[in-house]
């Protein structure tokens, strides 16, 4: 890869954790302004939020009493995909272009899939802590698709799968 095309995909990694970062942020902005007396804030983000989750109070993690602006499984999502980011430099270089096979990303959200039957039908009960990591685990993986794609559009070239 080209000084230049390595500097655009270290370009694209900050931005994407200083963009994931200020999400997260704004998921705990919502309650903060609400405690804070800033219903109008609060409740645009609020509002925002509502248009990717169900924001079901008795599903949420809550902050200073209010409950966070999604769900306790989206918050998993969001901060597991954060930190695969973080990791990912650890595990891969973020110039590769070459996203891993799709069977990872299958996998990774099983445990979304059986936490939300097997709670749908009884068979346990999923909670806060189930729902947070099992949207951890696929937002984790995530990372490892997402990074890669926004690469190879900065790159001008098409995704590059592992069979």
């Amino acid at each position: 890869m080209l000084t230049g095309e390595r500097k655009r995909a270290r370009a694209v990694y900050i931005s994407l954790l200083l963009v994931s970062l200020a999400w997260l942020g704004l998921i705990f902005a919502a309650p903060y302004l609400s405690a804070e007396r800033h219903p109008v804030a609060s409740l645009l983000l609020y509002q925002g939020f509502s248009a990717i989750c169900h924001q079901m109070p008795d599903r949420s993690f809550h902050f200073h009493g209010f409950p966070l602006g999604v769900c306790s499984r989206c918050t998993g999502i969001y901060g597991g995909f954060l930190a695969g980011l973080i990791f990912y430099p650890l595990l891969r270089t973020v110039e590769s272009e070459i996203s891993p096979t799709r069977w990872w990303l299958i996998a990774s959200t099983a445990p979304i899939l059986i936490d939300s039957v097997g709670g749908s039908a009884g068979l346990f009960a999923n909670t806060f802590h189930s729902r947070s990591i099992t949207g951890a685990v696929c937002g984790f993986v995530a990372a490892f698709y997402i990074l890669p794609g926004f690469v190879s559009i900065i790159s001008s070239r098409a995704v590059k799968v592992c069979a």
